[in-house]
C-alpha cells in the first residue's frame, strides 16, 4: 500500500514539475521581452506583463521550490532532491523556449560554461534550499522568514525605477502585501503560542 502511495506521489510530482516548467519557461521569456510599459498598457497587456514579471522573480521561483518540498517530500533528502529537480527543469524550459524565441545561438564553449555555472548552479542551490524550506514549513511556520527576506531583497533589487510604471508598481505592492501578510501571520502564531504555554502550566499545577 505504501509503495502504491509513493508511486502516486511521484506521478503527481512529475506532472507538477512539467506544468510548472512550461508555465515558468513561457512567462519568464515574456518577461525578458516586455515592451516599454511607461507609455501605457491595455488591460490584457497589463495582466500578461504582471504575471510575467511576478513569475520571473526570485521569490516566486523560491516559493515554487518550497511548494515542491511541502507537497511531495516525505524526508529532508527528498525535499532537497525534488526542489532541485523542479527548478532545474523550469530553468531548462526557460532557456529552451528563450532560444526558440530569439533564435540567437550560444556560440562558444566558454559561454555555455558560464551559463551552467551562473544560471544552473544558482538555480540548483536555490531549488535545494527552497525544497528543504518547504519541507521544514510542515514543522515550523518561522521558515517563512526566509521568504520574507527574499521579498525584501527583491524590492531592493527592483529599485526606485520600478515604481515608474503601472506593472512595476503592481509587483512591488504585491510583494509589500505578502511581507505584511507573513509578518501578521507569524505574529498571530507567536501570540498564540505565548498564550498556550501559560495555560498548559496552569493545568500541570
Amino acid at each position: 500500500m505504501k509503495t502504491g502511495q509513493n508511486w502516486g506521489q511521484r506521478k503527481r510530482f512529475v506532472l507538477y514539475t512539467l506544468i510548472v516548467s512550461i508555465i515558468f519557461g513561457i512567462f519568464s521569456v515574456i518577461s525578458d521581452h516586455l515592451p516599454n510599459l511607461r507609455d501605457g498598457v491595455t488591460p490584457l497587456e497589463f495582466i500578461i506583463s504582471y504575471l510575467a514579471i511576478m513569475i520571473n522573480s526570485l521569490p516566486t521561483w523560491f516559493i515554487i521550490a518550497m511548494v515542491t518540498g511541502y507537497l511531495f517530500a516525505s524526508t529532508i533528502k527528498e525535499s532537497i532532491l525534488f526542489g532541485a529537480i523542479c527548478i532545474l527543469c523550469a530553468i531548462t524550459s526557460y532557456f529552451v523556449i528563450g532560444q526558440l524565441y530569439s533564435g540567437i545561438p550560444v556560440a562558444t564553449l566558454k559561454e555555455w560554461v558560464l551559463i551552467y555555472i551562473n544560471w544552473f548552479g544558482m538555480s540548483l542551490l536555490g531549488g535545494m534550499i527552497g525544497g528543504c524550506a518547504g519541507f521544514l514549513l510542515k514543522r515550523t511556520p518561522y521558515v517563512l522568514l526566509i521568504v520574507l527576506s527574499g521579498l525584501l531583497l527583491q524590492l531592493y533589487l527592483n529599485g526606485a525605477s520600478s515604481w515608474s510604471d503601472v506593472v512595476g508598481i503592481a509587483q512591488n505592492v504585491t510583494f509589500c502585501l505578502m511581507i505584511v501578510g507573513i509578518i501578521l501571520y507569524l505574529g498571530m502564531v507567536t501570540k498564540g503560542r505565548m498564550t498556550t504555554v501559560p495555560m498548559l502550566n496552569r493545568k500541570e499545577q
